[in-house]
C-alpha cells in the first residue's frame, strides 16, 4: 500500500493551512502544475506567476501534468485536500474519490460572527465581520 498525500491546490498555499497538521507526520506534499486546468479557470499570467512564486517558498514537489493522471500514477493510500467551494475543484476532488480515501481538511475560519450576518450587502457583513476578521484565532479567545 503506498502512502498518503497532501495534494495542495492554489486556495491553500500556506503552511498554515490546518491540511499540513490533518495527515501524519512527514506526509508528502504536492502541487500538480496542470495547465488544462490553469486554462479553463482562465488564470492571467500575473495569477500563475504569484501561484508559482508562492509554491516556491513551500515544502513540496511540483509536477507538471494532469493532476488525475498524476495521482493515479502516485496512487496514495489517503488524499489529504484542503477543502474548497471552487466548482473546478470540487469537480476534479469528487473524480480523485474512485483512485483513493479522500478526507477534505476544512480551513481555519476568517472571521467568526456571534449573530447571523446578512449576506445581501457586503458592507453589511464587513461592519459586522472587521472587528474579528484579523485577530488570531477570528477572535473567538480575545
Amino acid at each position: 500500500m503506498n502512502s498518503p498525500l497532501i495534494w495542495l491546490h492554489e486556495e491553500a498555499l500556506r503552511l498554515t493551512h490546518p491540511v499540513f497538521a490533518a495527515a501524519p507526520g512527514n506526509t508528502k506534499a504536492i502541487f500538480v502544475w496542470d495547465d488544462g486546468y490553469f486554462r479553463t479557470a482562465n488564470y492571467s499570467l500575473k495569477r500563475l506567476v504569484f501561484i508559482y512564486e508562492t509554491l516556491c517558498e513551500l515544502p513540496l514537489d511540483i509536477i507538471i501534468g494532469d493532476t488525475k493522471s498524476i495521482l493515479e500514477q502516485i496512487a496514495p493510500s489517503v488524499l489529504y485536500i484542503p477543502a474548497t467551494n471552487n466548482p473546478l475543484l470540487v469537480s476534479k476532488i469528487h473524480t480523485f474519490k474512485s483512485m483513493a480515501r479522500v478526507e477534505l481538511i476544512e480551513d481555519d475560519p476568517f472571521v467568526i460572527l456571534k449573530k447571523q450576518a446578512d449576506f445581501h450587502r457586503f458592507f453589511q457583513y464587513w461592519k459586522k465581520a472587521e472587528k474579528t476578521a484579523f485577530l488570531k484565532d477570528s477572535g473567538v479567545h480575545a
